[in-house]
């Protein structure tokens, strides 16, 4: 897996890792960190996803297993959260630690790579900020409002109906050294784009036509020499 999109269509979308599939999404994810200007195909946004969702259940699974871990050695007549989250002492600290860190070092890549993938489906960036905006206001209403819970659905669903539309077409993207549109799919005939022609055989002048009632050949001149009479034959 690796990046399908060629040069031209990466300075289109002012992404060099434009359409990036596996493993490449990684690469693309921290080279554009401060990217809020380019474009990210679908690709390139869900594998990002991926990756970060399977971290995030390794992170949960190790931290359940420490917590296991660390109750096992507790009374269960006296066991309590407290206790359990006292016992593990400074390793609950550094994991409490470790996951600060990572969030902050993930939060404008992860940012800037959402405003790309809104941009490559044409949405204006703003939108995301109406969401943001309609998502805080739910933190000023009552925890059981039924209205809150709707809106944080509405925005959740929101986005990730926005995340998953098409690209469109990039803009002003030039055509490649064999002369043919680099947009098309590969699976297209870049011919049937072309104006067709029409070949005409050069036509040859036509013989002068002979008028009617004109003679095919004139009578001949009469001979007036006596010297040398003329003689037919």
């Amino acid at each position: 897996m690796a990046i399908k999109s060629s040069a031209q269509e990466q300075a289109a979308a002012n992404n060099k890792y434009y359409r990036a599939t596996g493993f490449s999404t990684i690469k693309a994810f921290f080279g554009n960190y401060f990217n809020f200007t380019g474009r990210s195909s679908r690709s390139e946004y869900w594998w990002v996803i991926l990756f970060g969702a399977i971290l995030s259940i390794v992170a949960m699974i190790g931290f359940i297993v420490a917590v296991v871990g660390s109750a096992i050695g507790l009374d269960p007549d006296t066991m309590s959260p407290a206790k359990i989250f006292g016992h593990m002492g400074i390793g609950l600290v550094i994991f409490l630690l470790l996951v600060i860190l990572v969030a902050l070092v993930l939060l404008v890549p992860s940012l800037a790579l959402l405003i790309r993938r809104y941009r490559d489906a044409g949405i204006p960036w703003w939108i995301y900020l109406v969401q943001l905006l309609i998502n805080a206001s739910t933190n000023f209403m009552p925890k059981d409002s039924t209205v809150a819970s709707l809106l944080s659905w509405a925005v959740s669903l929101s986005i990730l109906i926005l995340t998953l539309l098409p690209s469109k077409p990039l803009p002003n993207l030039p055509a490649d050294d064999t002369g043919t549109r680099s947009d098309l799919d590969s699976r297209i005939d870049p011919n049937v784009f072309a104006a067709p022609t029409t070949s005409v055989a050069p036509q040859a002048p036509k013989a002068p036509e002979t008028p009617k009632g004109s003679q095919a050949s004139e009578a001949p001149e009469k001979h007036d020499d006596p010297d040398h009479p003329y003689t037919e034959g």
